[in-house]
């Protein structure tokens, strides 16, 4: 199905389409989508038999969209038609997928012919009924079965990144690169996520006495997942993580964890909410680079962590918010637990609020090195410090006033310009 075609007016200059007396009684629409692949500007353009609203509480529809990253490496895009208003209480929904290879231009595409169709009832009932159409591709081929389909990947999806970086000046340089290996197969029933990475962080820094102060930060290591769905609330599995970090002491931190998820809603209904437990037990095997504070260089202990999580994306904005907390079973002394969440409410019209951080008692630094840092070293980092406590703050507001219309698009001047000379006349 195609867009709905627009009208020869629709066609005019945004300006005058929007004191038009009959554009004027399009249906309002507040487009709600926190993803790079939503081009407000295109979808605009696109669509002028639409009024976009600067709030959702203007409008008569939200479309909310909501994205989750499939097996394949693509994304899959929820979108919720939401009546508002005259409308309230009606609700409808369409998937869109989006393969790993697609142009940011094909999926923005299909983004808007799929509001176009959730749209479309609504608009029957607008002065522009009359001026909309409705196209149809027929296909091509005949249709395919997906479960006949052949693949001879057997869901596997491997990825390949590395990236490096630099800059300096005449008393210090920086030099950061990293390299990430992935092997990932997600199907309904499992999931094993295999991963590998490697960093490497050097500065170098010139001091007044003219002696040179290196920082050097490396780490490796490798992961894997594996978990299995057990009907619509539940899943089980195991992780392996595997890590050598200069930072943290570690010339290997080894753990085994498997454990035990469930979630309150039925997972189908993940990009709206969740509120799931998730615990683990496990052993966890460490071989340290210099001795710690508890003078040893080696030790293998037992452990297990619990994370309540509830996430929400609604109409009113969104929350996410957790309580988690770990603890060694040979000495329950040695612990960390705490919350972390973040709250992005629409209060009222064009007037919204976040708030988000976390904050966590830390009782299980086993690994921290025996003996007294110098100032240059806390300075940069270079190692992990002793602590009883870690926290994170972050919240802001913002409040927008005047038209409620946002459907004019000038790309004039929007072009990215680099250094620019200014002259004065």
């Amino acid at each position: 199905m195609g867009l709905p075609a627009q009208s020869a007016s629709a066609a005019t200059p945004a300006t005058a389409a929007v004191t038009d007396t009959t554009q004027a009684g399009a249906i309002r629409v507040f487009i709600d989508c926190q993803s790079m692949n939503c081009d407000f500007d295109f979808f605009r353009d696109q669509m002028r038999w639409v009024n976009f609203v600067r709030d959702r509480l203007f409008s008569d529809v939200l479309l909310l969209v909501t994205s989750l990253r499939t097996g394949a490496g693509g994304m899959e895009y929820t979108i919720a038609a939401l009546g508002n208003d005259k409308y309230r209480g009606r609700a409808d929904t369409a998937v869109v997928f989006a393969a790993p290879n697609d142009a940011q231009d094909v999926v923005r595409r299909n983004l808007a012919r799929t509001f176009a169709l959730l749209l479309a009832p609504y608009a029957a009932k607008t002065p522009l009924a009359s001026r909309i159409d409705l196209s149809y591709r027929a296909p091509t081929t005949s249709p395919t079965n997906p479960q006949a389909v052949k693949d001879p990947w057997d869901f596997w999806v491997y990825r390949l990144s590395a990236n490096a970086f630099g800059s300096g000046e005449k008393r210090q340089q920086f030099y950061d690169g990293n390299v990430n290996v992935s092997a990932n197969r997600v199907t309904a029933a499992w999931k094993i996520n295999l991963g590998a990475n490697l960093g490497y962080d050097e500065s170098r820094f010139t001091l007044s006495d003219g002696s040179e102060f290196t920082n050097l930060l490396r780490s490796y290591g490798g992961n894997a997942l594996i978990a299995r769905s057990i009907g619509d609330h539940f899943a089980v599995g195991a992780t392996v993580n595997g890590t050598y970090s200069d930072f943290s002491n570690y010339r290997m931190n080894l753990r085994v964890m498997p454990a035990l998820e469930w979630n309150l809603f039925d997972y189908k209904e993940f990009t709206r909410r969740q509120l799931t437990a998730y615990y683990a037990v496990g052993v966890g095997s460490y071989q340290y680079k210099e001795t710690t504070i508890y003078d040893r260089l080696s030790e293998t202990r037992p452990l297990h962590s619990l994370n309540i999580a509830w996430n929400a994306r609604q109409p009113w904005g969104s929350v996410n918010w957790s309580v988690f907390g770990s603890q060694y079973l040979h000495n329950t002394r040695f612990n960390s637990y705490g919350t972390s969440g973040f709250l992005d409410l629409r209060i009222a019209k064009g007037l919204s609020f976040n708030v988000g951080g976390n904050y966590s008692r830390v009782n299980d630094q086993l690994y921290l090195v025996r003996g007294q840092l110098s100032d240059n070293q806390v300075i940069a980092r270079q190692q992990a410090l002793a602590t009883n406590y870690r926290f994170f703050l972050n919240f802001g507001m913002s409040y927008t006033f005047g038209s409620i219309y946002n459907t004019v698009v000038n790309p004039r001047f929007g072009g990215t310009r680099g250094n620019q000379m200014m002259f004065t006349f």
